[in-house]
């Protein structure tokens, strides 16, 4: 995965990402907001009766898409024993039933003669406890009982389907929410997922044929605004507002993935970004103390110098996975101006920060180049069938190739999976060779040994804890990869981060959507975002949860040599230095994705110049604006609201700006603000060198539980 697409999607493959940005049309509209397209030129004749042909075979093949969609949903999706997930709702509460409805059906269940007196457990627990098979005789039990004394058979529970990926973990999320609106709401309710529903464009369709789910997620801006402009996000304003799970509970910088235009479509599953991991051993191997806190570039560049140093091989590459554009915003570079009426790219920031990408690779020799990196990845074994770049990255560093990478908190299964292969579970297995397998500890070290190999995500009890840890000698523990979470060293030492959310957003045309919403509020809940924080899946969008003692909260324990991924750095990028994207209304950030990723790519290979990359980001962005203002009126209309000016089609966006004499101009690191939009929501404050973020409300959006730490500031959002 390209880091472009981890910084955004929270975690998400960066196939999900390019799915959002190739929906974007050539001028960088998004298709709902699109009108007028035709085919001129076109002759009569045979092509108007192809074309003819063309649109009914595709009308027909939407109705058949929407039948087998309804099919899917209703016949093929669900689990043969679905029911079996509702039942264990009850029995997760049915030890202490927080309402009516669960206390009449379980002490009716207990006391039923029609229920034989064996197939009643005295704890619920204790069922949920057992093996899936052995729970099978209970929970058949419950549903006989339950579809013969309740008015309304378990078949018959609402069910909503989530479209989201294929994540383990979303099974136990789907076990929260059953159980959590069992308790908050006293009925029951059924969720199934469909990870194989994801294209964005297929859902549109769906959604507008009233085929599609109930749940959608986005990543990130550019896919919100797609689902807004389609009409198929549902306006959840108020009922958030009403229910608690409005933008004042989330981290400010995610706010931008589900607010447009002042109004709330979604709620964050979890929040997307990088950080920097290191191989804490090399580290004290080459004698450089190990980052603390915010750090520069030149410091980064020296500690890499003596890591590299120390390897004899002369193969160790310092760092991997910096990237030009978050180094030139955390420069100070912005892309727009302050109403997101020009592209101002073009500054002394940004051909600093990109001189200082290209000398890490070409001057100072701490980060490899593509080739280099390509080369490398070949001799160490790296999965290639990734992309080039995030392939040799994780790889690499995972091999201690190199010693610093950029990444995210979800690369930590794969890594602790590493370390119990290679490391806990030989250790394990020793020691039960030792002491013949019998007694307390080959019981707990057996339990122990079964649970990691089946996930490590999953917790292990203390004692668990204890006997496995203690298998471990010192040199087990140096075969670990122990790893530290630092900043992303930037120009001024102040770190800059862009996060995302990954956000569920209900389907406006679907028949549960007061169910769905209730879903948007599960994940407000303690429950959701903890267990979000225990499975390393990024963390959660909800700051309240974010943190303990320990740092990130909840078990499981880190793995041996894993404790950095609960450093509480991670929360602290999000509170101190993160920075929702940057967006203007008279482009799409897909299409200037587009724009810029050539450029970016010849900056990379070094066959032009820092000054030539930005002046063509620019030039490329700014051309894109002018020839959407050219043929959208409303577009127009609203640029010339915000400037001020008569748009000239005939000069170009600079030339609209006469009084600019330079692009350093228009916004000097350190003042201004992040365009809002027409609805009043925006930020000033950009941080200068050496600065935390200060946080201004500009206007009327506010909110009526704002935690103390984030009150003031509610992000900028804008339109594509």
């Amino acid at each position: 995965m390209s880091k472009d697409c981890a910084r955004a999607a929270g975690g998400a493959g960066c196939a999900d990402w390019r799915r959002g940005s190739a929906q974007i049309h050539s001028d960088g509209r998004w298709p709902g907001a699109v009108r007028g397209v035709g085919s001129a030129g076109v002759q009569r004749g045979e092509r108007r009766g192809f074309g003819s042909v063309m649109r009914w075979l595709i009308v027909l093949l939407l109705v058949v898409w929407s039948v087998l969609t309804v099919v899917g949903y209703t016949v093929v999706l669900p689990d043969t024993r679905r029911n079996d997930e509702v039942v264990r709702a009850y029995f997760m509460l049915g030890d202490d039933p927080p309402n009516e409805h669960v206390r009449a059906v379980v002490e009716g269940f207990r006391a039923d003669p029609g229920v034989a007196a064996a197939d009643r457990p005295g704890r619920f627990a204790d069922v949920l406890a057992l093996p899936e098979r052995e729970q099978q005789r209970f929970l058949r039990a419950f549903a006989e009982f339950y579809n013969r004394t309740q008015d309304r058979a378990l078949s018959e529970t609402p069910t909503l389907v989530w479209s989201t990926d294929d994540n383990p973990a979303r099974r136990i999320q789907s076990r929260l929410f059953r159980a959590w609106h069992l308790r908050e709401y006293g009925e029951p309710i059924d969720i199934v997922t469909d990870p194989a529903n994801r294209d964005i464009t297929k859902i549109i369709v769906q959604c507008v044929a009233g085929a599609g789910p109930d749940l959608i997620e986005s990543y990130g801006p550019i896919q919100l605004q797609q689902l807004v402009s389609a009409g198929v996000a549902l306006d959840v304003t108020e009922a958030a507002l009403a229910g608690g799970f409005d933008p004042s509970r989330v981290f400010p910088a995610a706010v931008s993935s589900m607010v447009v235009d002042g109004r709330q479509y979604g709620f964050p599953c979890n929040v997307g970004y990088v950080v920097l991991f290191y191989h804490r051993d090399l580290f004290r191997q080459a004698g450089v103390p190990e980052p603390t806190g915010p750090w520069t570039l030149a410091e980064m560049i020296e500690a890499g110098k003596k890591l590299m140093a120390t390897d004899a091989s002369g193969r160790r590459t310092a760092i991997m996975g910096m990237h030009p554009t978050p180094m030139a915003q955390a420069a100070g570079a912005t892309l727009f101006n302050e109403t997101g009426t020009l592209c101002v790219y073009n500054s002394p920031a940004t051909v600093a920060a990109f001189r200082a990408y290209q000398d890490l690779m070409y001057v100072h020799r701490v980060m490899p180049t593509p080739a280099e990196a390509a080369s490398m990845a070949a001799a160490g074994g790296s999965n290639m069938n990734a992309d080039a770049a995030s392939a040799s990255a994780s790889a690499l560093f995972a091999a201690k190739v190199s010693a610093m990478v950029t990444d995210g908190r979800w690369s930590y299964k794969g890594l602790a999976e590493r370390n119990r292969d290679r490391v806990i579970i030989p250790a394990i297995d020793r020691r039960l060779a030792a002491i013949d397998g019998a007694g307390e500890e080959a019981g707990l070290l057996r339990s122990a040994r079964a649970t990691l190999l089946a996930d490590v995500l999953m917790p292990l009890s203390e004692a668990e804890e204890r006997a496995y840890r203690a298998t471990l000698t010192e040199a087990d523990r140096g075969l670990l990869l122990d790893l530290g979470v630092a900043h992303i060293p930037t120009i001024s030492g102040t770190p800059y981060y862009e996060a995302g959310a990954r956000v569920a957003i209900v389907n406006r045309a679907g028949e549960k959507t007061e169910h769905a919403t209730r879903f948007l509020r599960f994940l407000a809940s303690g429950e959701y975002n903890e267990q979000i924080n225990q499975t390393f899946d990024s963390i959660c969008g909800v700051p309240e949860f974010c943190l303990d003692e320990n740092g990130i909260s909840g078990p499981p324990r880190a793995l041996p040599g894993m404790e950095g991924f609960d450093s509480p750095v991670f929360v602290e990028a999000m509170f101190e230095y993160a920075h929702p994207t940057e967006l203007s209304p008279f482009v799409g950030r897909g299409r200037i994705g587009m724009l810029d990723g050539p450029i970016i790519e010849r900056l990379t290979l070094r066959q032009i110049t820092p000054e030539e990359a930005a002046h063509q980001i620019e030039e490329r962005v700014n051309e894109q604006v002018h020839a959407n203002l050219v043929r959208d009126a409303e577009l127009r209309g609203l640029w010339e609201q915000l400037t001020g000016k008569t748009f000239d089609p005939a000069k170009s966006m600079r030339e609209q700006f006469p009084e600019l004499r330079s692009t350093t101009e228009t916004r000097r690191h350190g003042e201004g603000s992040v365009w809002g939009g027409t609805s009043g929501i925006g930020v000033v404050g950009i941080r200068g060198p050496g600065q935390a973020i200060e946080r201004t409300c500009l206007t009327q959006y506010e909110f009526s539980s704002v935690s103390p730490c984030l009150r003031g500031w509610i992000p900028d959002r804008g339109r594509a």
